[in-house]
């Protein structure tokens, strides 16, 4: 990357707030909330580890119970969760108590997949070359369990009210998921052997938030910000509505099981069809 382009992604970072990670503080109106202890880690499971923040929390949640629909009895979801801020690769591991919870659960040498979500000021300060809580990470799962599968997700720019529309909200996440997705390619050719995989569940938002703009979820969407059940978003921060959260679900299934959006049952509860738009971003993904 040259220094332009550098520049030009510590720029884009430093003036839009990816979920409190360039922030301070949690901001996330929620205590931290995880979902089970390590001592229930099950050698007969697929057992998958999230840590990280809540715009990636309710996707991890839910990604159980979607797995177990699609056939997948034998996942297990995992949760070390941090509000914000401290929920970044680089505020996990200078936490004791983070650091230790999560290498409580890679030392059962079980944990089939370890997912970390964006974004560490090391990150924003280099212009996406390096995060060495990342690698450090990645460096300790590796050494319990060789076939430990790391996969990197990217969210969406939080307080969408900040931004007039879709089109603005969006503006720039392109180049920074690119920068997410060459940061995913070093770390795989330092740990050759490794399955590094990279995922944009934030796009949804962006799209979701589009198609309410533009009036094609008038049966399913009723504001921006609201009611969980009718909004895109449920608060100011910009944390997911259910819609959200069922289309990002989908981008997780096809990441950490492979299932393809449109093999997934319809979801009756909507009259928009979210696996289409699920499948229109991996597609699109794909192309980049």
């Amino acid at each position: 990357m040259n220094r332009r382009v550098a520049f030009l992604v510590v720029t884009l970072m430093m003036t839009v707030s990816l979920s409190g990670c360039l922030g301070r503080g949690g901001g996330n109106g929620e205590n931290d909330n995880n979902m089970g202890p390590p001592e229930d880690v099950n050698a007969e499971a697929y057992n998958v580890l999230y840590i990280g923040h809540s715009f990636g929390r309710v996707f991890a949640e839910t990604l159980q119970d979607y797995a177990h629909t699609a056939g997948f009895t034998d996942h297990a979801q995992y949760i070390e969760m941090s509000g914000g801020a401290s929920g970044a690769p680089d505020r996990l591991w200078e936490d004791n108590g983070h650091r230790e919870n999560i290498k409580a659960y890679l030392d059962t040498g079980e944990i089939d997949v370890l997912i970390m979500i964006c974004c560490s000021v090391e990150f924003v300060e280099t212009g996406g070359q390096s995060d060495e809580a990342i690698w450090n990470f990645t460096d300790y799962a590796l050494d319990k369990n060789p076939d430990t599968r790391i996969g990197l997700s990217m969210l969406w720019k939080d307080f969408p009210g900040q931004y007039e529309n879709a089109s603005e909200h969006k503006d720039g996440t392109e180049f920074l998921y690119d920068s997410w997705v060459r940061l995913a390619s070093n770390l795989s050719a330092d740990y050759p052997d490794a399955d590094v995989f990279t995922f944009h569940h934030g796009a949804a938002a962006y799209e979701l938030r589009d198609m309410f703009e533009t009036d094609q979820l008038e049966d399913d969407v009723n504001q921006l910000t609201g009611p969980k059940a009718t909004s895109v978003f449920t608060d100011e921060k910009g944390h997911a509505g259910q819609i959200l959260i069922d289309t990002g679900t989908l981008i997780w299934l096809h990441a950490v099981h492979g299932v393809e959006p449109l093999d997934v049952a319809e979801f009756p509860q909507w009259s928009t069809d979210i696996r289409v738009i699920a499948d229109s971003l991996l597609d699109e993904e794909n192309h980049q």
